[in-house]
């Protein structure tokens, strides 16, 4: 003991130390244990990214599905220039204005391939006499919905024509079967 110290004074300032010393382990502890969360908060972020990349250079490796866009025509298509020039797109195009007029309640008889024409086709439709000259520069449903928009007119007007021409959007020429041309916009819907 020290001079001029009691015991109790003493024990308070063991109790204090001790007391700090508990303060001090506990301190650390809690830093340790946060530490420990922050080091393996971080290895699971890093194991997810991982993960991910790999899962992604792994699909990379796998052949995509590919939904299958290609039609195949059921009507007969008629070279006139005799050149067995019928390409796949064209096939392709054919297969899809087809099936375009079908789900407009029409069915095509046949297509036409014109002499000396390489990007039309002359487009036949079952139960009429004109035919529809189409351009493989369209679309195919706006296409068949301007010629079944032609279609509806001629017959409100009761016009006979030898042809429709549906190669401009939104335009519609026809000639008659009296050798008179006329044109008509398709702008009335």
């Amino acid at each position: 003991m020290k001079l001029g110290k009691t015991i109790v004074a003493e024990r308070e300032i063991a109790e204090t130390e001790s007391e700090r010393a508990e303060l001090r382990t506990r301190e650390r502890k809690r830093k340790n244990l946060t530490l420990a969360l922050v080091v393996a908060g971080f290895a699971l972020v890093i194991a997810i990214v991982a993960a991910v990349i790999h899962q992604i250079v792994v699909d990379s490796d796998k052949p995509v599905a590919v939904i299958d866009t290609t039609y195949t025509p059921t009507v007969e298509i008629i070279d006139e220039g005799d050149t067995n020039y019928v390409t796949d797109k064209i096939k392709n195009y054919v297969g899809r204005i087809e099936k375009d007029f079908f789900d407009l309640g029409y069915k095509v008889s046949r297509v036409v391939l014109p002499t000396g024409k390489t990007r039309e086709l002359d487009i036949y439709l079952d139960g009429r006499n004109e035919y529809y000259k189409c351009s493989l520069d369209r679309g195919t449903a706006e296409t068949a919905e301007d010629s079944i928009r032609m279609v509806k007119y001629l017959d409100d007007k009761k016009i006979s024509a030898t042809y429709v021409d549906v190669r401009l959007p939104e335009r519609a020429y026809f000639k008659t079967a009296d050798k008179k041309s006329e044109k008509s916009e398709e702008d009335e819907d």
